[in-house]
């Protein structure tokens, strides 16, 4: 096995032995339009225009919703949870009762989620409506 998927694997353990879950973060409910997604492996990097339609939504009952252009693409739930990787009391989200967290930064009216990693792809959002 690859030694960078080996320290993934080992963080994502360390992380969910060390971490609890939140309800919600503040200010995270309400539709995130997709900005930018950057990074990976082959330097994947891509901007995207303000009304795009590639809309993320969270509400209060932990649930999601993504769009594209109008169009329901997936739902389902998310859980948020406090870590302290990369940082002291650092956010993590993980959807539909996955294992795999990612990093979770929310600024006012800008949202970036995304794994921790060289090779991981970041997604950043700008918020839309309440």
């Amino acid at each position: 096995m690859n030694k960078k998927i080996l320290l993934i694997i080992l963080l994502a353990i360390i992380s969910l032995a060390s971490c609890k879950k939140v309800a919600v973060a503040p200010g995270l409910i309400g539709k995130w339009e997709l900005r930018s997604k950057l990074g990976s492996i082959i330097g994947f990097d891509s901007v995207f225009t303000a009304g795009n339609g590639r809309v993320l939504e969270f509400r209060g009952d932990s649930t999601y919703l993504q769009y594209n252009k109008g169009r329901l693409l997936q739902q389902g739930k998310y859980h948020i949870i406090n870590t302290n990787y990369p940082s002291a009391n650092s956010l993590s989200i993980t959807f539909d009762n996955g294992d795999y967290q990612q990093y979770l930064n929310l600024t006012g009216t800008n949202l970036q989620i995304g794994m921790d990693a060289n090779d991981g792809v970041e997604s950043h959002f700008q918020k839309i409506a309440n």
